[in-house]
């Protein structure tokens, strides 16, 4: 009886949607929130569905409305350290001496930690690591110490990169998300800013789908349930607390196409788990990203006058994409303009035009036609000539600034 048991209780457990006990902190600490009233027991939770590569909403329910954000605040944190990672103030291997204030953070009531203890000497990888994965509040302050040089500090570039961002629906007040009054923030918002995170910082998933995190010996799951349910879940962030409810900003990835479901306000964790994972069954069920063949429908070269090549390849900086309704094979609208002028010389990678793809008139992609190579000037004679050419082409309009196609994608 004793092994069967043994045996149920797992399976019942990942099927709820949490680690089983094993797998789990002896005393699951609640995940930290802004202060604000608890979620009325009748209340649907907030929630937004978005495409990553377009930013398209897909699904949405009350996603401005403002609420506390539990340990949401720490994708504020994960980007601010990221862009800092980037700007070369630090390095992912930058030692980081934990301070008495972290230590303490990580030990307040309710309080989800990385373990950490005054004095470590914790490098930026490994508390990142605990920052997505365990969830530290220790491990946010000790970040924000070490990029913004104090929790203060630090708190006032995150609200201002939050109004640089239109990030109109948020207010932070720690780095860490610790109740604290006038702390808010919105599905809309988290949204926004973790398209930001996975646009600008792609890799960070190698982090936010780890299934465990180990610091000091201590073993800890992923908050993010959905890791341990979805193959396609590689992240982003989790938060609880009896003011909050259960919240979540969780992103997937399936054939090319990455999503964002956000979650905020749920009253239990399965509310929470059935909606974000209805949210991305609705999302790869019903969309998908068709790849645009721009060259089979409008010119992929653009000639020049006066220099060492009479013409030059077009190119974009990634493969054209767009998202459409499956089976709804649209009418899609594309259209090269090109707005440098053809003389050389010409470098590479320089912007002679622009390519959008629309649909009924409405735009869906513009991204800038690029020269595939560099074109050299020519000697005098030849630029003349050249010159000459292009003149008598605008008089007998050879010359066309716009040329459009139409495509239909099979999705």
């Amino acid at each position: 009886m004793r092994a069967r048991r043994a045996v149920l209780i797992p399976l019942l457990c990942l099927a709820l949607g949490a680690p089983p006990s094993w797998a789990a902190p002896a005393r699951a600490p609640r995940h930290p929130a802004g202060g604000a009233a608890a979620p009325a027991p009748s209340e649907r939770p907030a929630s937004l569905l978005m495409e990553v590569s377009t930013g398209q909403v897909l699904d949405a329910s009350d996603a401005h409305r403002r609420a506390p954000p539990a340990s949401l605040d720490k994708i504020m944190t994960l980007y601010l350290t990221l862009r800092a990672i980037r700007d070369r103030r630090i390095a992912l291997d930058t030692p980081v001496t934990v301070s008495a204030e972290a230590w303490r953070i990580g030990r307040s009531q309710d309080s989800s930690r990385m373990f950490l203890n005054v004095g470590d000497v914790v490098a930026v990888r490994e508390l990142l690591s605990g920052l997505m994965v365990a969830s530290g509040n220790d491990a946010a302050e000790a970040l924000a110490e070490a990029v913004g040089g104090s929790g203060e500090q630090f708190v006032a570039m995150m609200n201002a990169q939050a109004a640089s961002l239109g990030m109109h629906d948020t207010h932070y007040i720690t780095p860490h998300g610790l109740p604290a009054p006038d702390e808010y923030t919105s599905a809309w918002d988290v949204a926004q800013l973790a398209r930001r995170v996975l646009f600008e910082f792609p890799e960070i998933v190698a982090i936010t789908r780890e299934p465990y995190e180990t610091y000091a010996g201590i073993r800890q799951p992923n908050w993010n349930n959905l890791v341990f349910r979805d193959a396609r879940v590689d992240g982003l962030k989790t938060g609880h607390t009896s003011e909050a409810g259960y919240s979540i900003a969780a992103t997937a990835e399936d054939h090319g196409m990455r999503l964002i479901a956000v979650v905020m306000g749920a009253r239990t964790l399965r509310q929470r788990t059935d909606t974000a994972e209805g949210l991305f069954a609705t999302g790869f069920a019903r969309y998908a990203l068709a790849r645009v063949p721009w060259q089979q429908i409008v010119p992929a070269t653009v000639r020049v006058y006066g220099g060492t090549s009479g013409d030059v390849a077009l190119e974009t900086a990634a493969p054209v994409t767009v998202l459409v309704r499956r089976g709804a094979r649209p009418s899609l609208q594309v259209s090269e303009a090109i707005t440098a002028r053809p003389f050389a010389p010409l470098a590479q990678a320089q912007q002679v035009g622009e390519l959008t793809v629309s649909l009924d008139g409405r735009p869906l992609a513009a991204v800038p036609l690029l020269a595939a190579q560099a074109v050299g000037r020519a000697g005098v004679v030849a630029r003349v000539w050249g010159y000459v050419w292009y003149q008598a082409g605008r008089l007998l309009h050879r010359h066309p600034e716009v040329s459009r196609g139409t495509y239909t994608p099979s999705v």
